[in-house]
């Protein structure tokens, strides 16, 4: 029997504070929870996710029998289906307005010194974003433009180690923090601050920790600032987002299924926040056989996402790229660069 009324109110009162645990938000503000039936003292719980296959709906289904059970109802089923590009458009007005409400948690940068702040970022990790943020500052530099990146991986910075950087960051006689210059680009993250290898970082120190890198290091006049941001869309990613002016989303994704699922539910995060999604970097495209150079793709993202593909980039491209990726990475600068918010 289908659960109304003051039950249902009742119910629905008690998983409101469960969020998604990629958007960030109620379940029941994103209006996931589709029915709640009553069955002889079964509660079963119809929950609409965002995509197909969500990787983290286990986590979902474990938070709602949680809070139903410690309220009595013995007996919780979960069941999943998916929502109507139409229900995933009324959401993106749900997260926009959720953001508003929100108060401001980091003073904007003078932006006017940064022309162009650009979100590299995957909800799946193990895709090689960071190495991708590397390869891109790096082209960026080679065709003339002033580049920095800001690490934003809290718990798990990986810039300074692609780049062989040693030494910690340092502060000016102003107290702003200097960033590490590598190859002629500016470069900060939270292991240039600390020796310490191992933080446990929760919500307000993850945002305080970017809100300093962020606002205190001196960038100078860059023409391009890469933030490499961690997978998901718990604090770090949602700080980025909701506090910093960015103007473009570059996606990274890899031909395997997962990867192009929870590529999707990106999208609907960054377009619900009104941010340009630029488009996409599919990692990992191919190999090319060292006897006879035959290429071989592993895969094709763009028939599962409906945005352009920037690059494609083969295995091991960052110790051996080929001419065909360096030449679409230099695409992918410049559709950066013309990117308007």
């Amino acid at each position: 029997m289908k659960v109304e009324g003051d039950k249902l109110k009742e119910i629905l009162a008690l998983i409101e504070s469960i969020k998604d645990p990629e958007i960030g938000i109620s379940i029941v503000k994103l209006r996931m929870i589709d029915s709640i039936e009553d069955n002889e003292d079964k509660i079963t719980v119809n929950v609409k996710l965002t995509v197909p296959g969500c990787p983290l709906s286990s986590t979902i289904e474990k938070d709602i029998k949680a809070a139903l059970k410690s309220q009595g109802y013995a007996d919780v089923e979960v069941n999943f289906g998916f929502m109507t590009k139409e229900e995933l458009e009324d959401i993106k007005n749900v997260i926009r307005k959720e953001r508003i409400s929100m108060p401001e948690s980091i003073e904007r940068y003078e932006t006017k010194k940064l022309k162009h702040i650009i979100a590299v970022y995957s909800a799946k990790g193990g895709v090689g974003k960071s190495t991708v943020v590397k390869l891109l500052s790096q082209t960026a530099k080679s065709l003339g433009y002033k580049t920095g990146i800001l690490d934003c991986d809290i718990s798990g910075p990986s810039i300074a180690s692609l780049f062989n950087i040693k030494k910690q960051a340092y502060a000016n006689e102003s107290g702003k923090i200097m960033p590490n210059v590598n190859e002629g680009i500016s470069i900060i993250g939270v292991d240039m601050l600390t020796n310490v290898e191992a933080i446990i970082w929760r919500g307000p120190l993850v945002s305080s920790a970017i809100k300093q890198m962020y606002n205190d290091t001196e960038w100078g006049d860059l023409d391009i600032l890469l933030l490499d941001l961690p997978p998901g869309t718990s604090d770090a990613p949602i700080t980025v987002f909701q506090s910093i002016p960015v103007d473009g989303v570059v996606v990274v994704t890899t031909p395997q299924e997962l990867s192009n699922i929870v590529g999707k539910k990106t999208l609907v995060v960054a377009k619900s926040l009104n941010i340009p999604v630029i488009g996409v970097i599919e990692n990992m495209s191919y190999f090319v056989c060292k006897d006879c150079g035959a290429v071989n793709y592993l895969g094709k993202s763009d028939e599962k996402i409906d945005l352009p593909i920037l690059a494609k980039l083969p295995f091991f491209m960052d110790s051996n790229p080929t001419e065909e990726s360096k030449s679409q990475l230099k695409v992918a600068i410049g559709r950066i660069i013309n990117t308007k918010k």
